[in-house]
């Protein structure tokens, strides 16, 4: 039987998959947790450790905003001490020194941390990974000596003193609103980060961190997620940075040296990279410990903290949360990576999509690109290619390993511009266009690699294609997805097998619901029968719903079982293009396949 008629059979029933993350579990915890040391001292009557867990809770709230940046936005900044330090200082000297307006203090606090954040931002469009945390960590060097160096601001050695006497009073006894204040702000700022991973938002900056590719080929630009990540996170900290001001009642360059944005960096990495409840277990031992149980050694802290941080790594590879999260996921999710996400279920999923319009005949290509010329130095990866797709038609694209088969896919979608030639997507012209604008123009693509993001579950992964969708879904693929979610939404793409991380990546593409769809070797990975159930999604994908369809594969027997046309690349050029039986025939193709079928 042909692919294209093989039988769709139904998905296997499984029992429900464990939950692919804690993250509720782990926010609730986390609140519960800064209630009891925030309120706790002041209920009881413990000034010592109600200043103590005031400090402590701010600390948390900047490490919480630290998690987000460094594991959801992928931005290492080892500058958050000098952020924190922009907000304090900012209301000090606007309201402490200058006697303005305490709703101006606030408003200025917020915007030197803000504008902080901006000045970080500008060099994380351009450098990434640690090279972006030495940058920031220059700032966090320079920042106390600049403050001793403007004293005519900032009073230098000298402080600020400042106090807000309201803050002192409060709803019950025992409980100032200052106490209530820096309670609330960690339980937002946790609260804040479990959102915006709910969110298109949290979701898109991941994507982008992970792989700004696949974040370009979706419509994201990854510089836009970096700098909005660097500024979200900045406002948090400079409001905490207000909050550090009343707390300590004394502001000084000493408080806001280097070690202190350590500390918020070492328990993120303490606590658990990525885990809601890592920030709050690590400045627990991070700071607590050495600052309040090791007084002695206050003059070693930056050498305690190392320590510190060497000895729990060592124990918690991925952090004392991270560790503990890794083994509930080994414990509670067993073989699921045997029964998951079957190709035939997703084949299902888009036959219970309406049909497209048929195409008209001799309609205008989807695609058109003329006299394509690239070359890296002296190497011609593109030499005058000319390619057509139509809608509802499968593009072949053969050749040889090095013949510009995937040098052509990253022109077309803006990875990689044009030396000469142009190219046009829906009749317009979208040759300089940045890769981001040109996937938002109606253009999906796979890669060689899966980009297959295992910190998010199967369902997520999958909505990252649905949050680049022009329009919502119809209703029928909404029946069709919830109950894909149902099936495999919780598990982790970590159990997926190769074959399926393509798949799961093919699919997403598809969710975006793009006008053309650039497969780059699709079919690498996938058994005898998961490349004859690939080959019925692809005629589907054209033939139901209109998509054209441009097909890199080595597989030649797939090609020609599929392809409506075929076009051959050699050293850049075209050798050869029209339908299959004609070029099986072919002698100018026939000698590059030596040993294929159609050779």
């Amino acid at each position: 039987m042909a692919a294209a008629d093989a039988p769709l059979r139904p998905a296997a029933r499984r029992p429900p998959a464990a939950s692919f993350t804690s993250d509720r579990q782990q926010l609730a915890i986390g609140i519960l947790l800064i209630l009891l040391t925030g309120l706790g001292p002041s209920l009881l009557g413990n000034s010592y450790w109600e200043h103590t867990f005031q400090l402590v809770n701010i600390y948390i709230a900047v490490a919480v905003l630290q998690n987000l940046l460094f594991v959801d936005a992928g931005q290492k900044s080892f500058g958050q001490g000098a952020i924190l330090g922009l907000g304090a200082y900012g209301l000090a000297i606007a309201s402490g020194l200058n006697g303005l307006p305490l709703g101006l203090g606030l408003a200025a606090g917020v915007l030197a941390a803000a504008a902080g954040g901006l000045l970080f931002a500008l060099p994380a469009l351009r450098v990434q990974g640690f090279h972006l945390g030495f940058v920031t960590m220059s700032a966090a060097i320079v920042f106390p000596q600049l403050l001793n160096q403007l004293d005519g601001f900032t009073r230098g050695l000298n402080g600020i003193s400042m106090a807000i006497p309201g803050l002192a009073a409060g709803p019950a006894p025992g409980l100032s609103w200052l106490t209530l204040l820096v309670t609330a702000v960690p339980v937002a700022a946790l609260l804040g980060h479990y959102g915006l991973r709910q969110l298109p938002l949290g979701r898109r900056m991941r994507i982008a961190a992970e792989s700004p590719e696949a974040a370009r080929s979706l419509g994201i630009r990854p510089g836009i997620m970096r700098s909005l990540a660097f500024v979200v996170a900045s406002v948090g900290t400079g409001i905490c940075g207000l909050l550090y001001v009343p707390t300590v009642g004394f502001i000084a360059p000493q408080g806001f040296l280097i070690e202190l944005s350590f500390v918020f960096f070492f328990a993120v990495v303490v606590g658990g990279r990525g885990q809601l409840l890592g920030p709050i277990i690590g400045i627990w031992i991070v700071f607590i410990l050495p600052t309040v149980f090791l007084v002695k050694l206050v003059e070693y802290r930056p050498l305690v903290y190392g320590l510190l941080t060497l000895g729990v790594v060592i124990l918690f590879p991925d952090g004392v949360v991270g560790s503990l999260e890794a083994w509930r996921r080994r414990r509670r999710q067993r073989g699921g990576g045997e029964r998951a996400f079957r190709l035939e279920a997703v084949t299902a999923l888009f036959a219970a999509l309406p049909d497209a319009p048929l195409p008209a005949p001799g309609g205008a290509p989807v695609l058109t690109v003329r006299g394509a010329s690239k070359r890296f130095g002296q190497v011609v990866a593109l030499d005058g290619v000319d390619f057509d797709v139509r809608a509802g038609e499968i593009h072949g694209l053969v050749g040889a390993n090095g013949s510009g088969k995937t040098s052509l896919l990253n022109v077309i979608s803006g990875l990689s511009l044009l030396d000469a030639g142009r190219y046009l997507l829906r009749g317009r012209d979208v040759t300089r266009r940045p890769a981001a604008a040109i996937a938002r123009q109606g253009l999906g693509r796979t890669f060689q690699t899966p980009r297959v993001f295992q910190s998010y579950s199967v369902w997520n992964n999958l909505r990252m294609g649905l949050d680049a969708r022009a329009a919502a879904p119809d209703a029928g693929l909404a029946r069709a997805l919830e109950g894909l979610r149902a099936a495999h939404g919780e598990e982790s793409p970590a159990l997926l097998s190769h074959g399926q991380r393509r798949l799961l990546e093919v699919v997403r593409v598809v969710l975006k619901d793009p006008s053309i769809v650039l497969f780059d070797e699709p079919a690498a990975g996938l058994s005898s029968q998961e490349r004859e159930e690939f080959a019925a999604l692809v005629r589907l994908l054209a033939r139901k719903l209109g998509k054209a369809v441009v097909l890199v594969e080595h597989d030649l027997d797939l090609v020609w079982g599929i392809a409506d046309r075929i076009t051959v690349l050699e050293t850049g050029r075209v050798v050869a293009s029209g339908l299959p039986a004609d070029l099986a025939r072919d002698p100018a193709v026939q000698h590059l396949f030596v040993g294929g079928a159609h050779a």
